[in-house]
């Protein structure tokens, strides 16, 4: 079988189902917010979802993030044995839920694109969890799911990133560190790292531009879209009015590419799925309200390029 990663799935899904989760991690968005606990946790409807999928001839990659827990919603693992007879599933978890071991034993490793274990180290110390996310990991690991950790590189846990390494490590839990989108002390982090935050926690500059301000093309709502908790369906986080039917009933993607609308694009979802955005370019190129453009702006730029060089007396340039 072929990397699902690399080429096997049409486009994607991220369903944000629901904003309940089973911790409450002092970076996160919903921290001590109502939602955390009352938030709605809606089982899936599964027959009416596949139903949707197949009428839409593409085969898809659903990656369940999100606010909150996706192990919290009641049918989620006898969802994704049913979609994974076709489709492709993958995860943000916190990977303490009792059933992801139900999970582990259902779901074909080959058909689960990734799972990224979100590893918030104080919040498990405090509830008396690490056991239990070192051991669902490695089931896991031992099932052959593509899984990995990754810790929340918060300002307040650098004095023990070492020691956290090398606990989990010697536990056959190789961590890393992701870079926290917030404010803490009145810095607004990724860009209040400090050169010893950068260097303890493993983090590159080039990472610091994860969140460009851009508006380029985007394939947000061309083969890419993120799904709320009723099943609507949109482009993206930032265009929530703009609705592209509903996974209960009929997925209608658009036809062409469009301009990212907004200055700052704090979630670039051309950046988490790099394949998909290369994909939509390549099939969007016979349109010419595309190829238009990009020709115009090519050619400017040709022509910027041979004003500003400098040709020696006596030389000529040849096309």
């Amino acid at each position: 079988m072929k990397d699902p990663l690399l080429s096997d799935y049409d486009a994607c899904l991220f369903l944000s189902l629901t904003n309940r989760c089973n911790l409450n991690c002092a970076y996160c968005v919903t921290h001590d917010s109502p939602v955390r606990e009352n938030g709605g946790l809606p089982e899936i409807n599964i027959p009416a979802f596949v139903r949707a999928l197949e009428k839409t001839g593409k085969v898809f990659k659903i990656r369940f993030a999100g606010g909150g827990e996706p192990f919290l919603i009641p049918n989620l693992v006898e969802a994704c044995a049913e979609l994974t007879r076709r489709h492709y599933v993958g995860f943000t978890t916190n990977l303490t839920c009792a059933n992801v071991r139900e999970f582990a034993e259902a779901v074909d490793p080959r058909r689960v694109s990734n799972i990224h274990a979100s590893l918030h180290v104080r919040e498990l110390e405090d509830r008396d969890l690490t056991d239990r996310f070192s051991e669902n990991f490695l089931l896991c690991k031992r099932k052959g799911f593509p899984v990995s950790a990754t810790v929340v590189a918060y300002p307040p846990l650098l004095e023990r990133a070492e020691a956290y390494r090398t606990f989990f490590g010697e536990r056959g839990i190789d961590i890393f560190f992701g870079y926290f989108v917030g404010t803490y002390n009145g810095k607004r982090y990724p860009a209040a790292y400090t050169e010893e935050e950068i260097r303890t926690f493993g983090l590159s500059r080039i990472g610091l531009r994860a969140h460009p301000r851009y508006r380029g093309l985007c394939n947000a709502g061309f083969n890419i879209g993120i799904v709320w908790p009723d099943g609507n369906i949109s482009p993206c986080l930032e265009t929530p009015r703009e609705i592209l039917g509903n996974i209960y009933d009929e997925i209608r993607f658009n036809r062409f590419l469009k301009v990212c609308p907004v200055k700052s694009c704090d979630c670039p979802l051309k950046q988490y799925d790099k394949f998909l955005f290369e994909r939509a370019v390549r099939e969007s190129l016979c349109d010419l309200r595309i190829v238009k453009p990009l020709l115009e702006w090519g050619c400017r730029r040709l022509t910027l390029g041979k004003e500003n060089r400098k040709i020696a007396p006596g030389t000529e340039e040849h096309a």
